[in-house]
């Protein structure tokens, strides 16, 4: 068990870059010098994960995300706050470390961040400030944390020395445009990128349990006999567009694993229904995805999902959320079959807890990398 404290050094200030340096180290001065600091203060970093984000509240929590990011991915954090339309312009910087102090003594570890927020036309000369403050020979990881995929330019040139960029399309406030805005540009990078999305891990737990639902050879089959597709998800407006993106993805997966030719959309996005049609074969195979209220709303991803298999055949395939979330009833339905159904519980992770997974893997997801495409060919005709 660890209890982890951050040290502040000083109010934020103009950027100095020849300056900060000397100031970084005299908040590792500091922090050895704290009367609560009883042990030998260790320096640790493995990386740079730089933190982009919209507004100074947006700074706090990213900040105290990473707080709890350093206990298990020891880094230099540089929370990057664009605010273009603030008046008045500026760009100034604050030093902090977040140590983790062992709850039976030792070495206390404590990893630096440096928080910079950018004020109008200061914004433009972010990447020349960012790019000096990133480790030389560590990776470095960019935590995409705004409501929108469309980096300014300067953004593009920090782009240009990550390794991994990291989105989370929860927040995305559109996320048909941003998905699709996201999987152009991955497209038109000139670099072999890793890019992954936190909201895909949330519903890693769902392909798996909607995989295993044709892990049997009787079941197998019918993953290419499959005519329609129904994805519900929570229309409480806290989590609508959390898991609009959720149906996308898990649509988009659908379709780019099982080699579905996508024909056309039916539905306009703006009403909360998706109608897909595709082509497996010479079969039409139509998906929708739609916002419904669910009694006693809950924390997770897209609460139902339900496959059908065609007539001459027939079959039916779903996964349920319970009430609470956690805890999803799977059930097939197989002509000439006794039905099959278990109860599984889901682990629901947190935030810090997925970024954690992202920063520790960090490679290419070539299956996300498709489904993205994929998916952009489905919202291509919206605005």
């Amino acid at each position: 068990m660890q209890k982890t404290q951050t040290l502040a050094l000083g109010e934020p200030r103009p950027v100095n870059l020849a300056a900060l340096e000397a100031e970084l180290s005299a908040l590792w001065r500091s922090a050895a010098e704290d009367p609560s600091a009883r042990d030998v203060v260790t320096r640790a970093c493995a990386l740079t994960l730089l933190a982009y984000v919209e507004s100074e509240e947006e700074g706090r929590q990213a900040s105290n995300l990473i707080r709890l990011v350093t206990e298990q991915n020891p880094c230099r954090a540089i929370v990057i706050i664009a605010e273009p339309h603030a008046a008045p312009a500026g760009l100034t910087a604050s030093l902090s470390a977040h140590c983790h102090l062992a709850a039976m003594g030792g070495k206390q570890v404590c990893c630096e961040q440096i928080t910079l927020r950018a004020r109008g036309e200061a914004v433009e000369n972010l990447d020349n400030v960012v790019l000096p403050l990133t480790v030389s020979g560590l990776p470095v990881h960019l935590w995409w944390r705004a409501s929108r995929f469309a980096p300014p330019a300067y953004v593009d040139q920090i782009l240009r020395v990550a390794d991994h960029l990291i989105v989370d399309s929860t927040r995305f406030a559109n996320p048909e445009t941003d998905l699709r805005d996201l999987a152009t540009w991955l497209q038109g990078s000139s670099r072999p990128l890793a890019v992954t999305d936190l909201n895909w891990a949330r519903i890693t737990p769902w392909r798996e349990l909607l995989a295993q639902c044709f892990d049997s050879s009787e079941r197998r089959p019918y993953l290419d006999r499959l005519t329609e597709v129904r994805i519900e998800y929570e229309q409480e407006s806290a989590r609508l567009v959390t898991q609009r993106a959720q149906s996308l993805l898990l649509a988009g997966w659908l379709a780019s694993r099982l080699g579905w030719v996508f024909l056309e959309q039916s539905a306009p996005a703006e009403s909360g229904l998706h109608r897909f049609l595709f082509r497996s074969g010479e079969r039409p195979v139509r998906v929708e995805s739609v916002a419904r209220r669910f009694e006693g709303g809950g924390s997770g991803v897209c609460f139902s999902i339900e496959l059908k298999a065609d007539n001459s055949s027939p079959a039916v395939f779903s996964l349920t959320r319970g009430p609470d979330g956690r805890v999803v009833q799977t059930h097939a339905e197989v002509l000439g079959l006794a039905p099959v159904g278990r109860a599984v519980r889901l682990e629901v992770l947190e935030e810090v807890e997925i970024l954690n997974e992202e920063l520790m893997l960090a490679s290419r997801d070539r299956i996300y990398e498709e489904t993205l495409n994929m998916v952009a060919r489905l919202t291509g005709s919206n605005n």
